[in-house]
Order: C-alpha cells, then structure tokens, then sequence
C-alpha cells in the first residue's frame, strides 16, 4: 500500500506530527514553568530563612550581651578592686578571663582612666587611656558597648564595661573586657556558626554607624556599608528580607534584623542568589526525566488509538485511488465506528455505486446497433 502513498502526506503524518509538536510542547512548557515556580518559591523561602536566621541571631547576640554585662557587673562589686593591689586584681581579673570565653583581655581603670591591672598580661598596667571607649565610659558611667577602635595594644577591639562605685556611691572607675574582633571569643563563635548556611550563605553585622564588626572575610572588617539600603533599613532597627546587590556587583537574598536591645547593631543573613540555580535546575532535571518516560508511555498509548482511527481513513483513501483504475475492485472490509468515517465511508461508496452504473450503461449502450437499437 505505500506504493500509491509515495510523494503524498498522509494524515497519519500530519497528526503524529501535530501529536509530537503538542507533546514537545507541553513538556517545555512544564519544564520552564517548574523552573520558574522553583527559583522564585526558593528565593521566597531563601529570603524569609535568612530572616528568621537573622532575627535568632540579633536574639542570641543581645543575650550574650547581657550576660557579659551581668559578669562584668558582678565583679565590679568585688571589693579587690578598691584596694589598688594591681596584682591582686590582676588575679581576680584573670579569674573572669579563666571562667568565661567572653573576653580576650579585660583590664581595671581608675576615674581618672589610668590602668589599675590588666589580664591575661599586666603589660597596661600604668597605661593612661584616651580610647573612644575608654573616654565614653568614664564620661557616661554607665554599662557601655563600644562601636570598633584600635586599642592601645593595636587591635580593632569593642570595649564592654561596667561603673565601679565604692560602698559609699563614690565613682571609682570602671571594669572592662574587650573583644578582639580578629580574634577567637564568644561573639565571634556565636556568629561564626551557621549550621543551616550553605551555597556561599554568610552573615556579617554592622555597628550602629554602618561599619562592619563582624565578616566571614575579616578583610572586611571595619569597612563601612551603610549605602547598602540593608544596612540602612536594618540600622533603623527594622527586621524584614530584601533582594539587593553588594558592594561587588553581586545580587543577593538577604534577611535582616536588628539587635536594638543592648547593642544597636544590624545582623545581616544573605545568600547569592545564583545558588537558587543549582537546586532550581536539579527539580526541572527531575521533573524532565519523570515528564519523558510519561511522555514515551503517553505516545505510545496515543500511536495505537492513532492507528485505530486512521487507518480506516486511509484504507478507504486507498480504495477511492484504487477504484480509477480498477471499477471492479470489491469494496474492503473497512469498520465505521465513528461519524466521520461512517458518513464519509457511505458517501464514497454512493460515488462508486453511482460511477458503476454510469460505466455499465455507457457499455450497454456501446453495444446496441444504432440503426434497430439492439
């Protein structure tokens, strides 16, 4: 049958055609569409993550704030330190050092801000000290946290004290830790650990000026930020998430919070957003091998009901072909169980019906004598 088919589009043709065209279709469409509701239901998910992440940590931080406050307020009460013994408060001083990972030194300073006794070391011991936050502190009198200087030792440090004041409410100076922010301590530990954080996700903090006290890069350290708007909406102690590109050019998902409490500071928790990708393109990878063998199972189904409807279609297109050539050709066994084929099955044997009899009355009378007319 495919010799009188050769050089002629079929219908079985032009429906698988269309058949796959719909099907390729779809599965893309599927795809692109899986691809677009992952990315941006990940970058959802990755913006309010590095919030809440960022709001636990602001938590954290104030609380750990407040506990070195509390031991430093404690100590402060120790009537050592009324004595002028710098050895003996240097040991009670060492004693803080030894009991807590707070602080990486803590020193006692008289009113007149000239160090009493220091710890772990008494290489301060004498040292008269005109430091922001040594200066804030003897001006305030009250618990301080320091934005970021370089101490007298050289180090970028933040400067937690506490008042000391004599049984009889007299200023006396004040109790001191610092916190080397290039250095090992509590609040570096407390930061530093992301367990959940993956994909190039970080956390750095920022002081209530805009300066970085705290970056994975301690590079970083120090530099001001505050024309990042996240820094500028996270230093009006708002919380909330935010896509926005770094100081690199680079776009990232970011959460925000701030640890208003003790500290003014601003915690940020971001993530690239390139690294949505990875587990973006991992779904549609997923969704297309699910989609494909689907597919194959789809169109395999759709070649045999395909078979089924056309092939009485294009049984009958043979026999409407064949019957120019062969008027005698018996009419094929060709099923009409639905209405298109029915009606166009009984309109074609009417045709032939109607051309057999012409054909036999054009040879009958072919036959007959002209003349007498048989």
């Amino acid at each position: 049958m495919n010799v009188y088919l050769k050089g002629t589009l079929t219908i079985q043709w032009l429906i698988l055609g269309l058949l796959a065209f719909a099907m390729l279709g779809t599965y893309a469409g599927s795809v692109i569409s899986s691809v677009v509701v992952s990315r941006n239901n990940l970058e959802i998910n990755y913006l309010i993550e590095n919030q809440y992440y960022a709001q636990k940590l602001a938590a954290v931080t104030d609380s750990l704030f407040v506990n070195m406050i509390k031991n430093l307020t404690m100590e402060a009460r120790n009537e050592d330190l009324m004595t002028n013994d710098s050895r003996k408060i240097h040991k009670e001083l060492d004693v803080i050092l030894q009991s807590t990972t707070y602080f990486n030194s803590t020193f006692f300073a008289d009113k007149t801000g000239r160090v009493v006794a220091s710890a772990p070391d008494m290489a301060l011991n004498g040292t008269k000290l005109t430091s922001v936050g040594a200066k804030k502190s003897l001006e305030k009198k009250v618990p301080i946290i320091s934005k970021p200087y370089v101490g007298v030792t050289g180090k970028l440090i933040l400067l937690i004290s506490v008042p000391v004041f004599d049984e009889s409410g007299s200023y006396e100076g004040f109790l001191a830790g610092t916190i080397y922010l290039h250095e090992d301590n509590s609040l570096i530990q407390v930061l530093g650990q992301h367990p959940k954080h993956e994909n190039n996700s970080y956390v750095y903090v920022v002081d209530s000026e805009g300066n970085i006290i705290y970056h994975p890069d301690k590079n970083r350290i120090n530099d001001n930020v505050k024309e990042n708007k996240v820094v500028q909406y996270v230093l009006e102690g708002r919380n909330g998430n935010l896509e926005v590109t770094n100081t690199k050019g680079i776009a990232m998902l970011a959460g925000y919070a701030s640890a208003a409490s003790t500290s003014k500071w601003g915690i940020v928790s971001q993530t690239p957003k390139e690294s949505v990708m990875e587990p973006t393109f991992e779904m549609a990878r997923q969704v297309s091998l699910i989609a494909i063998l689907f597919m194959l199972f789809v169109f395999a189904l759709s070649l045999i009901m395909l078979k089924k409807i056309v092939n009485p279609i294009r049984n009958l297109a043979l026999y409407a072909k064949q019957m120019t050539t062969e008027p005698s050709r018996p009419v094929p066994q060709i099923p009409n169980w639905y209405f298109e084929l029915k009606e166009l099955k009984r309109a074609i044997l009417i045709a032939v019906d109607f051309y057999q009899t012409k054909l036999t009355n054009a040879e009958s009378e072919s036959n007959l004598d002209p003349l007498t007319g048989f």
